[in-house]
């Protein structure tokens, strides 16, 4: 027999009708990837942890020596017929020649059962031990189609690690993100089905990457409404908008801005005086620009952001004493008032020694005790990655492998002390991503100097997309703690040129927020059109944000003059400011407060939805204070209906009363006998609002 080469690259040659540059056949590059195709290796077939009928692979190839020695050498070498291999159990089982529980899996007549056959028939060697996938290739990557119902075919190229490049499209595995835009076939060929933007996973030897396809929303271009770009943001959304024929909605409003922007950069709301302020000034840019630079200089930013980091790493008062954590929190409170830089503040947190009751960032390595655990949360805290699957199998949908996981756990334990579950050998400690071990006495500081280097992308692009998240409401990438080549960006550009200006500003908080929100596209109305209504992720409009349970409950008492008491705290603590998250508050807990036992990015077991619209209707949080100075003084002052509510509504939303909510509240005020209790229900009503609950 001498077929030529035929998978991966000479699969391509031969249809092509050229010479293919070598007649081997390399068991991890070319018979591992048919196995895959066919679904050998997946978690219901022989990839399980137990396998089937006796026969484990590992899951989707990611032990390529184990598999071979399973199918060559295995009950003696059983499933192979080295002199006749067309007998071969590993070729007549798939084929359905004999009894198989999953059924056909390779025809006979593929190209997939003749390169079987040649493997086998010249001895089913496993080939260059050293040979591998490096990386993988689409084309196009980034796919715009007309309307549904077009079609276009993915092509994907792997480089081996000896340089040569091969045709894999045939053996790639394909998954669509969103088959109601767009599904995609086994061999690569995508076929819109609807208006919008998803993406196709590529995988193949353990590589991963993907391809953006979309449609454009209409098939006429899209009016700009008034968008005029006013840095790189703008142009990145725009030339997005632009491409999906997606009008953006118009400018929001001065109130609905000075609301908004209070409420995101230093979470509260802003006061009344401030409210009539801004509102007397005529609109424009500038004036904008400078309420922005204000609100970055607040002593609020810092309580709001302090709390935002709190959430962010975890500090949760349950891993240790109440002094612990309050100079945990502290710590981070001093970071963010001297706007320490945040690869500055990630250094001394990975790094942090000594007394967790005296020093701060000591408290940060009390996360996990295990180095494996402690991996994991560092790899989603500080790059936005989830490696958990890696501590098992290779991850099915990112690039790390058990290997990769391992070496990443050994940075944060004492030498030798990560044995590698295949081999119980001991773990040499390596940052990911990265080929050259870390000096094993003293990995930490290497893997501090790392994660803030400019080889390492993960690290600026966690923090702006958790940034950006806080402000749209929405991730760029989401969620927004699973950062992957497989599940991209609603604007590749955008995330790229906003990780790389936060570098270049020394990693500056304020800088990142300041530019966001100076942004046309963080300024745009959250109020959608007809066009734009159904869009959630290209930044089309502005998005409606539930309030963070701290910042509702102080909302609440903002405007009802009634501060909550917390316990162990003096009189006058808000919730933003509260260190940890177990200080009892049956009110935060219903509003849906993060725990921070895991990632607040997940949702809580408790709070919100029926639970907490309960308890605002019924609960104490609003009705305990419908009593207090807002109410008492409001009628005691004497001021006319109009006036009232104008004051009532510019306290809670920001505005002032529309005529027909003035026609709606005038006339029970104008007839009431008691006017204290009409300002209760209408103040009632207020807090109960979505208006109120949420910013907009």
């Amino acid at each position: 027999m001498n077929l030529p080469r035929l998978v991966p690259y000479a699969m391509a040659c031969a249809m092509a009708g050229t010479t293919c540059a070598s007649d081997s056949i390399d068991f991890r590059t070319h018979i591992l990837p048919v196995l895959t195709k066919a679904g050998c290796n997946t978690g219901s077939c022989h990839g399980s942890a137990a396998g089937q009928g006796g026969f484990r692979l590992s899951l989707l190839g990611y032990d390529p020596a184990q598999d071979h020695q399973n199918i060559t050498r295995e009950l003696g070498g059983r499933r192979l017929d080295l002199i006749s291999p067309a007998d071969s159990l590993v070729l007549r089982k798939p084929t359905d020649e004999l009894d198989h529980e999953g059924g056909r899996r390779i025809k006979r007549d593929s190209e997939a059962y003749r390169l079987l056959t040649q493997w086998i028939g010249d001895g089913a060697s496993y080939g260059d031990a050293e040979l591998r996938v490096s990386k993988i290739e689409v084309e196009p990557a980034d796919l715009l189609l007309r309307s549904a119902n077009e079609t276009a075919q993915l092509r994907v190229t792997a480089t081996l690690s000896d340089g040569r490049r091969e045709d894999v499209s045939p053996l790639a595995l394909y998954d669509s993100n969103d088959d109601a835009v767009a599904d995609v076939s086994s061999s690569g060929r995508v076929t819109t089905r609807s208006r919008g933007l998803t993406s196709i996973m590529v995988r193949y030897c353990g590589q991963v990457v993907s391809a953006r396809i979309g449609v454009p929303f209409s098939d006429e271009s899209a009016a700009t409404n008034g968008f005029t770009p006013q840095g790189f943001i703008d142009d990145c959304v725009l030339a997005e908008l632009q491409r999906l024929r997606l009008p953006p909605s118009p400018l929001s409003d001065d109130a609905e801005f000075f609301r908004r922007v209070h409420l995101d950069i230093v979470g509260r709301l802003p006061e009344i005086d401030e409210v009539r302020a801004f509102l007397r000034q005529p609109p424009s840019t500038e004036k904008r620009q400078k309420l922005i630079a204000s609100l970055l200089k607040r002593t609020d930013f810092t309580d709001y952001w302090t709390l935002k980091f709190a959430d962010w790493l975890l500090i949760s008062g349950k891993r240790g004493s109440e002094t612990r954590t309050r100079i945990y929190h502290d710590w981070v409170h001093d970071q963010i008032a001297n706007n320490r830089p945040i690869d500055q503040m990630a250094h001394d947190l990975l790094l942090g020694q000594g007394d967790p009751e005296t020093n701060g960032p000591a408290n940060f390595r009390t996360l996990a005790a295990d180095p494996r655990d402690f991996g994991e949360l560092v790899s989603s805290i500080f790059l936005g990655t989830q490696i958990a699957c890696a501590r098992c199998h290779a991850h099915p949908a990112d690039r790390w492998t058990q290997d990769d996981y391992h070496a990443f756990a050994a940075c944060f334990a004492g030498r030798d002390e990560v044995l590698h579950p295949k081999t119980s050998r001991p773990v040499a400690p390596r940052a990911l991503a990265m080929l050259k071990p870390l000096d094993p006495d003293t990995p930490l500081p290497s893997l501090a100097g790392w994660l803030v280097s400019p080889d390492n992308a993960l690290f600026a692009r966690n923090w702006v997309n958790r940034v950006w998240k806080q402000l749209l409401g929405r991730g760029l990438v989401e969620p927004v703690d699973d950062l992957r080549p497989t599940n991209p960006p609603s604007h590749p550009a955008l995330l790229d040129a906003l990780a790389a200006g936060f570098t270049q500003h020394d990693f500056d908080l304020r800088w990142l927020v300041g530019v966001i929100a100076e942004s046309q596209t963080y300024q745009l109305s959250s109020q959608t059109t007809s066009a734009n209504r159904l869009d959630e992720s290209l930044c089309s409009h502005a998005l409606v944000k539930p309030l963070p349970a701290q910042v509702l409950a102080d909302a609440i008492a903002q405007v009802t003059g009634v501060p909550d008491e917390f316990e162990n705290h003096p009189a006058g603590t808000r919730a933003v400011q509260l260190v940890g998250a177990q200080t009892p508050s049956y009110a935060l807990d219903v509003l849906g407060r993060c725990s921070r036992e895991r990632s607040c990015e997940s949702p809580q077991g408790a709070g919100g939805g029926l639970a907490q619209a309960l308890h605002l209707i019924n609960g104490s949080s609003i009705n305990d204070k419908l009593n207090g100075p807002l109410v008492t003084g409001q009628v005691s002052r004497g001021t006319s209906n109009r006036e009232l509510l104008d004051e009532l509504y510019l306290r809670t939303l920001s505005r002032a009363a529309r005529a027909d909510e003035h026609a709606q509240w005038e006339p029970l005020l104008d007839q009431a006998t008691d006017s204290a209790e009409v300002v209760k229900d209408l103040l009632w009503t207020l807090l109960n609002s979505r208006e109120f609950a949420f910013n907009h």
